[in-house]
């Protein structure tokens, strides 16, 4: 196949901006700072954005654009051996799983946002919020047919090609994105709590930085960015030889970590102002917020403006998904552009069916665990972070350090801090995912 490429470096800087940003910028960053020591947790972050975050991106772009191939070939092409696309396999895996119950997801905030618009939300009365949660998630039929809708919408988006569907689409739904995120910030800027949100969010606590927090920050870190799974290569295979990856890296990650640091502007005023407690997950998203909306003037709309936030930071993130995938079984076995595109969208509709049924009276278990259950621990304890670990080792120790510096130093002659690269993709690195995942394994 034909690599495409994007049509200029803003459009790649805010496309993969755009898969990065997702729902856990909107409910778990914000959550985590605030219990982290709020402005003492927002400096350990952007300390490990700089150590850890950017030069596992980076190294991720670069294997794409050296090997001028997507994720199951491309390891081949750089490695030398077949077998090490296995690593390239792992990502797609990964991936292909998450998408499935994150379609799910993306179903549920769609029926909030169409109950918060009507103003169904407004009707339920205090304590409610749960039983109500549960009455959504286990109306199966409503959900998968949803679940049908955006499969349709996201393939139709990618059937237009790079430019003309994911670069363009996401290139507006970010723009519509970042407007309304700051029009609910401003908002929120105006409630009787936000001072006091502010004040929870963002006065440093230093007492309270632990090595838990540390590597609390570290997972938060390796899972917004998106590497491990795949599409970071992909994107890297778009993009020119005299593209700047460094300083495009940069601006990627400085987009996500903004956009997730402004969702707490907008939430923890309007928890405040109402004496709720942030809790993250679910809770805060469909429970705590939903009640939030329905008490507040106005609320309907503003609700409904919140979940389309919501869906756009996901929606965006499931379409670039489905390109690198589709491209990735395009050029693995020389198939149709539709037969790819169809068979990424048919197999994240199909995981999707038994993550739905995950809510039924007796579901089906897995270890014990739901099938949605049992595939969120799997790919989010062990393949992601054993995913990241394998493609920075690949990228340190089998291409090489000083061959990853030579390939990223076209279009970035002038970067002053080479002396660090060889210690931070052999060493820093790859010590960090180990710890992300021993940790995870370990919690």
């Amino acid at each position: 196949m034909k690599t495409p490429h994007w049509s200029n470096r803003f459009s790649f800087i805010i496309t993969a901006a755009a898969f990065a940003v997702g729902i856990g910028n909107i409910w778990r960053f914000p959550y985590i700072t605030g219990e982290g020591g709020g402005g003492a947790f927002l400096l350990v972050y952007i300390g490990l954005v700089f150590l850890v975050g950017i030069p596992i991106l980076l190294t991720e772009m670069s294997l794409g654009r050296m090997s001028d191939a997507r994720p199951l070939t491309s390891f081949q092409k750089l490695g030398g051996r077949k077998g090490w696309n296995s690593i390239g396999w792992l990502g797609v895996l990964t991936n292909l799983l998450i998408m499935g119950y994150y379609v799910m997801i993306l179903a549920w905030i769609l029926i909030y946002g169409a109950e918060s618009l009507f103003g169904n939300l407004k009707e339920i009365a205090p304590g409610g919020f749960a039983g109500h949660f549960d009455s959504i998630v286990t109306n199966h039929s409503l959900v998968l047919i949803v679940v049908a809708g955006i499969m349709l919408l996201a393939a139709f988006i990618v059937s237009r090609g790079l430019q003309n569907g994911l670069e363009k689409y996401s290139k507006w739904m970010m723009i519509a994105f970042m407007g309304i995120l700051f029009s609910l910030a401003i908002w929120a800027s105006t409630l009787e709590g936000a001072a006091a949100g502010y004040a929870w969010y963002l006065k440093p606590d230093f007492s309270k930085i632990n090595l838990k927090v540390v590597l609390t920050a570290l997972g938060q870190l390796f899972f917004s960015v998106g590497v491990g799974m795949a599409i970071a290569i992909a994107f890297g295979s778009y993009t020119d030889r005299k593209e700047n990856l460094i300083t495009s890296t940069i601006w990627i990650v400085f987009l996500d970590t903004l956009f997730a640091v402004l969702a707490g502007f907008m939430i923890f005023p309007a928890l405040f102002t109402l004496g709720l407690a942030p809790d993250s997950g679910p809770n805060l998203v469909f429970l705590t917020m939903a009640s939030v909306f329905s008490e507040l003037s106005q609320g309907s709309l503003i609700g409904a403006v919140f979940f389309l936030l919501l869906f756009l930071g996901g929606f965006t993130s499931l379409i670039g998904s489905i390109q690198g995938l589709k491209d990735s079984f395009e050029e693995k076995y020389d198939l149709s552009f539709s037969g790819a595109l169809w068979l990424v969208v048919g197999i994240i509709s199909f995981i999707a069916i038994p993550s739905t049924f995950s809510y039924v009276e007796k579901p089906w278990l897995i270890f014990g665990q739901t099938f949605y259950g049992f595939i969120d621990f799997l790919t989010s304890i062990v393949m992601l972070p054993l995913s990241g670990l394998l493609i920075i080792l690949f990228g340190g120790y089998v291409v090489g350090a000083d061959r990853l510096k030579e390939h990223i130093s076209q279009g970035a002659e002038n970067f002053r801090y080479w002396k660090y690269w060889g210690v931070l993709v052999k060493i820093v690195v790859p010590i960090s995912m180990l710890i992300i995942l021993i940790n995870s394994l370990i919690g």
